[in-house]
């Protein structure tokens, strides 16, 4: 086993005090490194605990890679206790830290089909599928939400223009892709695929209430109608129609 400063390590992903790296294992031939992250404990005389420590609950998500070597870190948490702003953390119950959740959603925005976001990230279809999984039932995504261009609800008819070559499809901002969604917009849909997609994603989003997951949602029914224009001239047709 290589042996590594654990102040460096602690640098290295940005951990900062009230915590410290307790211990860590790196495997070169695996590629992976696991670090054990727990609160600081305050000291006396002689390196001595002058209180003991809170009990406290271990949680593990796998972290942003360094260069090629795999990061798994395993934090004790203190259970009722919040930690926001920490990148390095995970929400309860996901394969991700938040750092990781941020690049993994960012693939999603963008279209990235899973195995992609797999080969890509270098992460097992497994954790992919069960952050995927995680947010489409409603848990939190892990990303922290920030300004951006959002398709809403108070802009005017945007222009019917999304980008060269699919003039017929309305832009992302139209609030007609959020009148489809809530159901508000009645469509006599023809192509079975879109009837499917509509039932599962309106299913979606009443368990939802993140915000940025429900623009990602937004977005993927845009994307369809991207892609599946030709095939979609009956229900663009009605869509001008608001």
């Amino acid at each position: 086993m290589i042996s590594i400063d654990k102040a460096l390590l602690r640098q290295l992903l940005l951990i900062d005090r009230p915590w410290e790296v307790r211990e860590y294992r790196f495997d070169a031939r695996k590629r992976r490194c696991d670090v054990w992250v727990a609160p600081e404990v305050e000291r006396g005389w002689f390196g001595r605990e002058r209180k003991p420590a809170l009990p406290a609950q271990t949680c593990s998500w796998r972290h942003l890679s360094m260069g090629s070597i795999h990061c798994h870190l395993h934090v004790a948490l203190v259970q009722g206790q919040e930690h926001p702003g920490l990148e390095w953390l995970g929400e309860p119950g996901m394969p991700f830290t938040r750092a990781l959740s941020q690049r993994v959603f960012a693939m999603f925005n963008q279209g990235v089909s899973l195995p992609s976001v797999c080969a890509l990230m270098d992460l097992s279809l497994q954790d992919v599928w069960r952050y995927r999984y995680a947010i489409d039932s409603g848990k939190p995504s892990g990303v922290a939400e920030a300004p951006m261009p959002a398709p809403v609800l108070a802009t005017p008819r945007a222009a019917w223009a999304d980008e060269p070559g699919h003039p017929n499809v309305p832009d992302l901002t139209d609030p007609v892709w959020l009148r489809l969604l809530n159901a508000d917009l009645g469509l006599d849909i023809k192509v079975l695929s879109l009837k499917l997609m509509l039932t599962r994603v309106r299913s979606q989003l009443e368990l939802i209430n993140d915000e940025e997951v429900r623009l990602l949602k937004l977005r993927e029914l845009h994307r369809y109608f991207v892609k599946n224009e030709r095939v979609l001239t009956h229900e663009l047709a009605q869509l001008r129609q608001g």
